[in-house]
């Protein structure tokens, strides 16, 4: 059918109020300007089309698919996401920024590099450790630039069935084949563990064996971002399969400073408020930080209070302190105590 037909079509079902054959139309227009690579575009005619939401996050016609499932346990591969946050929000070291950015304005510019025998950056490692923003960052990398997330399931995808985590493998990346997303492996070193650590079976050689081949195999336009918190684990070749490589650290006290003032918004705090919090969260991670800023936040809300005050700090930061000593004695079996002032 061409533009025409098309255009001609959806003002036909408009003025008919066939409400059916009009979204039809749109969800064709949409998946055409996908297959353009347009899916900016794309994903504000969907959001138009569904009052301003995009449903399930999905890619155009491509959405009425279901997710690929496993088939011993009957439970989805993966999970459609449509990320709401953006760098800005996000406190990155220079290099990190500097490298997303650029990871970003490459694939945007996807045509040009084709056009030159070349292809953007589209596969990444994200490594360090736990609550440091690789999640966050794949996120707000997807919001850039306009797709919605593939967040891929390990707790489905590995199977205790010979063979069938190789098969879930493909089942994902099949799905994958037929839109545009960002795709983001979290937990990855369940598949990507190396082929020499001896307390591994012979299963785990075949599952990376065969994502090396189906990842070398994979066409699709979407940006691949694996993430892991032990990149010790993972195997030589997997590295060499990754166009570039991104460490996340706990962040600085500065990084800490700003990151409380960002999430203490729109509360009135004072200086004092947040040089406590720094001081108090100082080893902590980015998670941490978020979950003790948001503490602050609902307890707030909870009193009908806009104005930090010194007592909600204290309460906030004796429960992080709390939590943090669960987790420092999870290994010895001490029980932890609450500080009870």
């Amino acid at each position: 059918m061409t533009r025409a037909d098309v255009l001609k079509k959806l003002i036909l079902s408009h003025k008919k109020g066939d409400d059916l054959a009009f979204r039809e139309t749109v969800a064709q227009i949409i998946e055409e300007e996908r297959k353009k690579h347009h899916p900016v575009l794309a994903n504000e005619l969907e959001q138009l089309l569904n009052n301003g939401s995009a449903v399930n996050g999905s890619n155009g016609l491509h959405a009425l698919e279901r997710p690929p499932q496993d088939s011993d346990k009957g439970i989805p591969l993966l999970e459609v996401r449509n990320p709401e946050r953006y760098l800005e929000e996000l406190v990155l070291e220079l290099p990190i920024r500097k490298a997303i950015d650029h990871l970003v304005e490459e694939f945007r510019s996807w045509e040009i590099l084709e056009a030159n025998g070349l292809k953007p950056t589209q596969r990444i490692l994200f490594c360090g450790p736990s609550g440091c923003g690789k999640t966050a960052t794949a996120e707000a990398i997807a919001s850039e630039l306009g797709l919605p997330m593939l967040y891929v399931r390990f707790d489905s995808v590995v199977s205790s069935l010979l063979g069938e985590t190789a098969t879930n493998l493909r089942k994902v990346f099949d799905y994958a084949q037929r839109g545009q997303w960002v795709m983001f492996f979290d937990e990855f070193d369940a598949i990507g563990r190396s082929r020499d650590d001896p307390t591994e079976h012979g299963e785990i050689k075949r599952v990376v064996n065969s994502f090396l081949q189906i990842l070398d195999n994979f066409g699709g336009r979407s940006l691949v971002i694996a993430a892991t918190n032990f990149e010790q684990a993972i195997d030589p070749a997997v590295w060499r399969r990754f166009d570039d490589i991104i460490r996340f650290e706990k962040p600085s006290s500065e990084q800490l400073k700003l990151l409380i003032k960002k999430r203490l918004q729109p509360l009135q705090f004072d200086n004092t408020h947040i040089n406590e919090l720094t001081d108090g969260l100082s080893g902590a991670t980015y998670a941490d930080a978020e979950r003790t800023c948001l503490d602050i936040r609902k307890s707030c809300a909870m009193q009908g209070i806009r104005k930090v005050h010194n007592q909600d700090v204290a309460d906030a930061l004796s429960r992080y302190a709390y939590r943090r000593n669960i987790l420092d004695h999870s290994m010895t079996g001490a029980m932890p105590t609450i500080d009870k002032e």
